[in-house]
């Protein structure tokens, strides 16, 4: 994002407008719907910009050439001249006195560009392109206002006075979003709740806040975010991000995760790597639990599926000890995300009625499992955390009896654009993780190996190749 998106303060600034022309005129229609003044300075002005002028007494004409004291004492300027290299002088003159300046189809001589606007002051949307594609902008904006009707501004004026009802009655800040929270509906219902008339707002407001009990104690949702793909991840956990207060994360969960969570979230970081647990899981539950009994909904954000190898257990037993409320949306989990990255299906008719979902490590250090059973042929495991694991594994299998020419497929951030897939052998696996550089998060598939239908549409390193 280049262009950060904000709303200026327009009380008691001046705005200077360079031009007379169609283009400025375009910029005046929706800089008189402001509350700054706004000086214009151009030999010509067009009849619509007469009338602007005779209409508002916060707008004046000056018929004349710009001149260089014309940019003091202004805090904003638009150029719109049809002179497209005078233009181009202007602008670096108003930049160079360290004004804001928008320049009529000239986005590189440009300091901020204007979005397309959806307008029921006090509610404002804003869509910008960036300039890529200003026609994409009116269609969404065309979309949008068609959806919001003109009533939208005087539902939110009394919302405002509705707000300070609610205060009185809760003095807690969570408390007051989550009411408005679940005050409001959303989808389709939203756009009838806004054709409503503001005294019918005022009386489900009465309804609804004596319902409500003095005292509100937060939710926890335990929510799987999946191997790291935006695409991957369940619209369950979108929502529910979407609407926490607090988003407690781990290490593995992507950026563009963390991205769908709401701006105004609080966002904690209790991530773990490999050998260095610096959040320990009894301050992560302690953390929950505050969280939650302050009266926060809390989003427990888990890479991954939060039942499988995510400590779940652990987190549910100090919410249920606390009577905290709690919901868990699962995710995609790794072991299917790197199966589907190599075309291979976990389970396959008439060959292996079973899969194992395996850690490398335990509280112990490395995890012993059911070594004979995994070695024979027929065996599919997947393992995490197995990378550092990956000498005590091979040597295991080997001594039960598995080949060294045994099919192992390591996937590396599967699912992500980063992704590295190694496709091995049991007697290769070691110095093929140390040759290719995988460092993780990984899953070691015991058994698979990419299906050679998909191996043109997947980035694949293969050791045997």
């Amino acid at each position: 994002m280049r262009y950060l998106p904000i709303f200026v303060d327009t009380e008691n600034k001046t705005i200077l407008v360079v031009g007379g022309g169609a283009p400025a005129a375009a910029k005046i229609r929706t800089l008189i719907k402001t509350e700054a003044t706004i000086k214009i300075v151009s030999p010509t002005v067009t009849a619509d910009i007469k009338k602007y002028a005779s209409e508002n007494a916060k707008l004046s004409i000056e018929y004349r050439s710009i001149q260089n004291n014309d940019f003091d004492s202004v805090d904003f300027v638009y150029i719109a001249t049809t002179d497209a290299e005078e233009n181009k002088r202007l602008s670096k003159l108003a930049i160079d006195r360290g004004l804001m300046v928008n320049v009529a189809d000239q986005k590189q001589d440009c300091s901020f560009i204007s979005p397309a606007i959806v307008d029921r002051s006090p509610v404002v949307v804003a869509i910008g392109s960036e300039g890529a594609a200003p026609g994409l902008a009116r269609t969404i904006k065309a979309d949008i206002e068609a959806r919001l009707p003109t009533s939208t501004g005087k539902i939110a004026f009394k919302i405002k006075e509705l707000r300070s009802r609610l205060s009185r009655k809760f003095a807690a800040v969570p408390n007051r979003q989550r009411f408005w929270a679940e005050f409001f509906p959303r989808g389709q219902k939203l756009e009838a709740f806004l054709r409503k008339s503001p005294e019918s707002i005022e009386s489900l407001f009465e309804q609804k806040i004596a319902a409500q009990p003095e005292i509100m104690i937060g939710t926890v949702t335990l929510v799987g975010a999946g191997p790291g793909n935006l695409d991957l991840l369940t619209i369950g956990a979108q929502r529910k991000l979407h609407a926490a207060d607090v988003i407690v994360y781990d290490r593995l969960v992507s950026q563009e995760i963390l991205d769908m969570g709401r701006r105004e979230a609080r966002y904690i970081y209790v991530g773990k790597a490999p050998g260095d647990h610096t959040t320990r899981q009894e301050e992560i539950n302690r953390i929950l639990v505050e969280e939650a009994l302050s009266g926060y909904d809390v989003v427990r954000l888990k890479g991954g599926d939060p039942l499988i190898f995510g400590r779940a257990d652990e987190e549910i037993e100090a919410l249920e000890m606390a009577a905290i409320s709690y919901e868990i949306i699962p995710g995609i989990t790794a072991a299917a995300a790197a199966a589907a990255s190599i075309g291979a299906s976990l389970t396959s008719r008439g060959h292996n009625r079973s899969i194992a979902l395996l850690t490398g490590h335990d509280t112990k250090g490395f995890a012993e499992h059911d070594w004979a059973s995994l070695a024979r042929p027929e065996s599919r495991a997947a393992i995490y955390m197995g990378l550092g694991a990956a000498r005590f594994i091979q040597g295991r299998l080997m001594l039960h009896g598995a080949k060294e020419e045994y099919r192992v497929t390591v996937v590396e951030n599967a699912s992500r654009s980063d992704e590295k897939i190694v496709a091995t052998t049991l007697g290769a696996l070691v110095q093929d993780i140390e040759k290719y550089g995988i460092k993780g998060p990984a899953v070691v598939l015991l058994g698979f190996c990419p299906k050679q239908a998909g191996q043109a549409d997947i980035k694949i390193r293969s050791a045997r190749s």
